[in-house]
């Protein structure tokens, strides 16, 4: 760790592994642009990216003082993060997360400090992600479970600010993806022992935001669009079922519910909630498999890896499979 003199006021963590040159620039650049605030580092973690981060950075000179690169053998993004999260330096007040395709709105940083300086423990703005017209706030949820400014109180009309008023936590178990990973910056003494999933591959953030809110008391939000963000992938949607990623990400999605369900303590409609969306992944697993089989490859390693690891997905397969033809007779005839 460094010298408490050394501590920034933020820390910004950026796990990066990409094989197309000029993303991670691109990235960094825009943190470099942030007007009204200065005081940060950036500590990127080069996660055995085929495109050196080295590499990336080699034409910005001027501000490398700001800029921290770790190099470490391939270990997947919750690794990456947490390296990162280990090397914030002693004494930093504030620590945001920025994926390496995102890039910042030039206000965040400002914006989001001005947030915690008034004493509260997270601060979230909304974002964009390629491809997808919504912005996060607007994206569809489970009715009742909306980000409405008239129930929040108003902290800095300039900046946009709001303090959210009611229970954060179990918000975010219904809204969890409202807050982006680029988004999202908190007080880090609140959050020191937080850390992410490393045998979860996908859904780490949803862990992480679940076990950071639960310690957060204030909560502080804005919602201006912040970050855009590289493109994803809705593995829910019927244009996902089938892709190559669709099967690992389903998978990963199964056991992230099971993980939440049994290590998170929650209430009975909070339960119930996550044991729905577990249900739903099944079937997603279900109709991905239905799909691949019959239009792409199969890795049939993964899907036998998921049913000995968890027996229900294997259990539902054929009901799941009977729903999924229903579906799809009524789509052909409709």
């Amino acid at each position: 760790m460094n010298e408490k003199s050394d501590a920034p006021t933020v820390a910004v963590l950026i796990p990066y592994f990409q094989k197309q040159k000029g993303i991670l620039e691109n990235t960094v650049r825009s943190v470099l642009a942030q007007r009204g605030f200065d005081d940060y580092k950036v500590i990127i973690v080069d996660d055995g990216s085929p495109v050196s981060a080295e590499s990336e950075l080699v034409s910005i000179v001027s501000h490398r003082e700001k800029i921290r690169i770790i190099q470490q053998k391939n270990a997947g993004p919750g690794a990456a993060r947490n390296k990162a999260l280990e090397n914030v330096p002693d004494g930093t007040g504030y620590v945001a997360f920025l994926d390496s395709d995102d890039q910042l709105d030039p206000s965040y940083l400002a914006d989001a400090v001005s947030a915690l300086d008034k004493g509260y423990d997270l601060f979230f703005g909304n974002s964009r992600r390629a491809g997808i017209e919504k912005s996060r706030f607007e994206w569809d949820s489970i009715p009742g479970v909306t980000l409405d400014l008239t129930q929040h109180r108003l902290i800095d009309e300039a900046h946009e600010l709001y303090e959210f008023v009611g229970d954060f936590f179990d918000f975010v178990v219904f809204r969890s993806n409202i807050i982006g990973p680029s988004t999202m910056a908190y007080r880090y003494r609140v959050g020191s022992n937080v850390r992410f999933n490393e045998k979860i591959y996908n859904g780490q953030d949803r862990i992480f935001k679940l076990f950071l809110c639960r310690q957060a008391k204030k909560v502080a939000f804005s919602p201006k669009e912040y970050a855009r963000e590289g493109k994803g992938i809705n593995i829910f949607d019927s244009a996902g079922w089938g892709t190559e990623r669709s099967l690992s990400l389903l998978s990963s999605y199964i056991e992230m519910c099971k993980f939440i369900l049994n290590n998170i303590p929650m209430n009975a409609r909070q339960l119930a909630h996550v044991k729905r969306h577990l249900a739903q992944t099944r079937y997603a697993f279900t109709a991905s498999l239905f799909h691949q089989t019959r239009h792409g490859t199969v890795d049939w390693k993964l899907v036998g890896k998921t049913f000995v690891s968890d027996s229900a997905t294997l259990l539902w397969l054929v009901p799941n499979a009977m729903k999924v033809v229903k579906v799809k007779s009524r789509a052909d005839r409709s």
